[in-house]
Formats: C-alpha cells, structure tokens, sequence
C-alpha cells in the first residue's frame, strides 16, 4: 500500500494533512505519529477507503484504491477504528464477525494473539459470555483486544489500528504488538503513546 502525495481537505476549514508520501510493504510496521488534530484518524480512514483524498492517491499493488472493487480490498485488510463496536451476542459471535460456519480454534487463536484469551476463560460463560450493543460487559481494555481479536479473524494482509491500544497499559501494549510484528503482520498504527512504539516500527510524523 502507497501513498502518493495524499491530502485531505474537510472544506472551507482547510486541509488536515497534505503532501503524505509513505508506502508499506509485506510484513512492515508503520507507526503514524504526531500532535492532536494532526489528521492521523484521518489518514487511515484514507487509507482503508472510507473517505477519498482530497488530493494524490491511495496505490495498492500499484493501482488506484479508486479503481478497485472497495468489498474485494477491505477483504483484505482488517482494521480497528476508534468508533468500532461489539455487537449483542457472545464473544465468539464477536470475534467471528457471526459466521454461522465459523472456525472455533480459529477465534481461540486470534482471542490468544489479542492476549485476551486468559480473560474470556476466567468468565463464568467463556466464549459464550454475552456481551451488549457497546460491550458493556467488558473493560475498555478487554472490548479493546476484542475487537483487535475480530480484525485478526479475517487474515488481513495488512492490519490498520487506529488507537487501538489506548486503554491498554503500556507493558501490555508492547507485548501484543511484538506478537503481531514477529508473526510477519504487516501493521499501520496510529498513536498517541511515542514512548509504547515497538522499536521494530517506522515513524511517520504528521504535523
């Protein structure tokens, strides 16, 4: 994936970033850094297709994101936004996005690459441990690993996170985002937190 002078204007407001030049290859990390109001939400909303620039270009494999099937490219990627949600219904249900004919070792594996396996078990109900519409029976952490758990479900050649461990403290952090880099998990975070960046990351500022 590519970016090629990538800006994104929200209108008389101005632009949020401009000029973005990066590109992420098999089994790299990036880190998208910089101040509050920067545009890094921005960016990855950019680069998983949900919002089109303003100006340049999103390439994958070469190609313009806008001359592809968007349902074929998000097959793709998996992605943890700020704003995501759990559904009614249990944790596996969550972690497998709901499909009737769902890998139960496959939502065990991804719960254990989340490192949120050892709190499912310690429920009374485990995996069947139903949770509400804003995962209400979970911490923010654990709603946290959960969601990463659903994006990992899907095999994602490339895992978008988008301050997907803020609630997390930072020991814990760096443990699943070693986990992930060593597994050869191509991975584009967006951080507040400099100081919990794997060193194994590529810093992208934006300013």
């Amino acid at each position: 994936i590519e970016a090629k002078g990538v800006a994104y204007a929200y209108g008389p407001e101005g632009f949020a970033f401009r000029g973005v030049d990066f590109s992420v290859g098999p089994g790299e990390s990036v880190a998208i850094v910089g101040p509050s109001g920067c545009g890094k939400t921005t960016l990855i909303k950019v680069l998983v297709g949900l919002l089109e620039p303003t100006e340049g270009a999103v390439l994958v494999n070469g190609r313009s994101l806008k001359d592809l099937d968007l349902s074929q490219y998000r097959r793709r990627i998996g992605a943890v936004m700020q704003d995501d949600q759990l559904f009614v219904g249990t944790i596996e249900d969550n972690i497998s996005f709901f499909d009737p004919e769902h890998d139960p070792e496959r939502v065990r594996d991804c719960a254990r690459l989340a490192m949120i396996d050892a709190d499912i078990a310690a429920m009374p109900m485990g995996y069947n441990t139903i949770v509400g519409s804003l995962g209400s029976a979970l911490s923010g952490g654990q709603k946290q690993r959960v969601l990463l758990a659903r994006a990992l479900y899907r095999r994602p050649q490339v895992l978008f996170l988008d301050e997907a461990f803020d609630q997390l403290d930072m020991a814990l952090e760096e443990k699943i985002s070693e986990g992930l880099i060593s597994r050869g998990q191509s991975i584009v975070l967006v951080s507040h937190r400099t100081e919990s960046i794997s060193t194994r990351y590529r810093l992208i500022t934006l300013e």
